[in-house]
C-alpha cells in the first residue's frame, strides 16, 4: 500500500484492530547446512477496509507515536496461539518467534496481563519463543529487568534481535536465560571478511556453543551470501533465500 500520509495510516490501524482486519504472517527460519525448516517469526500484517495490505515497516513508527503497539503485539500474540496449538496437536517440531516491542515490555498493564495469560498458556512454551530488542535488553531498567525473569519462569525462551554488532555481552543474555540472537547477514559478512573487531566470529560461537545459546542469521538473500556464512558454522538463517513472508492458515 503506497501513497498514505501520516495522517491516514493511524486511523487505518485502528480501524483494523477494531475490525480484526489483522493477519498472522509467517517467515521460516532454517537450521543450516541442511536447511531444514525448524522455526517461523511471526508478523502482522494490517488491511484497510478496501483488503490493501500495511506492513510494519509503514505503520510501526507511528503506531509507537500514537500508542497502538501493545494493541499491535497483543493481536499478534493471540493470533500465534494458533499454529502454535495446531503444531503441538500434530506433534511437530516447530518453534514460532513472536516480537515483543520495547512499548509493550515498558508498559506494565500490558506486560501484567500478557505474563498472565501466557502462565494460563503454558503448554505453548516449548513451541513459542519471544523475541526482543537488543538495546531494550541491554538497557532495562527494573521493571523490564522483573518482566524479563517471569517468562523464562514460566518455561518460555527468549530470543533478542536488533544486534548490531557481534560484540554483545553474553553473559548478561545468558544470565537473563536468553536462548537465541538475531544478526543481520550484512553485519556478520562484514565481521567474516575484513575482520576489524576485538572479537572473532568464531570467538562468539564458541561461547555460544559453550552455553546452549544459538545464533540466527536474518536476511540472507543470496546463494553467495550463504556460501560465505557457512565457514563460522551458524546455526540458523533467515530470509527470502529461503522463504518469503507468508500468510498463516486460519482454521
Amino acid at each position: 500500500m503506497s501513497g498514505l500520509d501520516d495522517d491516514s495510516i493511524p486511523e487505518i490501524v485502528r480501524d483494523g484492530l477494531e475490525q480484526n482486519r489483522v493477519d498472522l504472517v509467517l517467515q521460516p527460519i532454517v537450521q543450516l547446512p541442511q536447511r531444514k525448516r525448524v522455526f517461523y517469526e511471526a508478523f502482522t500484517r494490517i488491511r484497510d477496509e478496501k483488503g490493501d495490505n500495511l506492513v510494519p515497516e509503514q505503520y510501526i513508527g507511528i503506531a509507537e507515536r500514537e500508542g497502538l503497539v501493545p494493541a499491535i503485539d497483543n493481536m499478534l500474540l493471540f493470533r500465534c496461539v494458533q499454529p502454535v496449538r495446531r503444531t503441538q496437536n500434530s506433534k511437530q517440531d516447530i518453534g514460532f518467534f513472536c516480537n515483543i516491542s520495547a512499548h509493550s515490555l515498558t508498559d506494565r498493564h500490558f506486560f501484567s496481563d500478557f505474563v498472565e495469560f501466557m502462565a494460563d498458556n503454558a503448554r505453548l512454551a516449548p513451541n513459542l519463543i519471544f523475541e526482543f530488542p537488543y538495546a531494550t535488553v541491554v538497557n532495562r531498567d527494573h521493571d523490564i529487568e522483573q518482566h524479563l525473569k517471569q517468562l523464562p519462569s514460566l518455561g518460555f525462551q527468549l530470543s533478542v534481535d536488533q544486534v548490531s554488532s557481534i560484540n554483545i555481552d553474553c553473559d548478561d543474555l545468558i544470565k537473563h536465560r536468553f536462548k537465541y540472537v538475531k544478526l543481520d547477514a550484512e553485519i556478520l559478512l562484514d565481521e567474516v571478511r575484513n575482520p576489524t573487531g576485538p572479537i572473532a566470529i568464531e570467538d562468539v560461537k564458541r561461547v555460544f556453543n559453550r552455553q546452549g545459546m544459538d545464533l540466527i542469521v536474518e536476511k540472507i538473500e543470496s546463494e553467495p551470501q550463504l556460501l560465505d556464512l557457512l565457514d563460522p558454522k551458524i546455526d540458523f538463517g533467515q530470509g527470502y533465500l529461503f522463504g518469503e513472508p507468508g500468510l498463516a492458515r486460519v482454521e
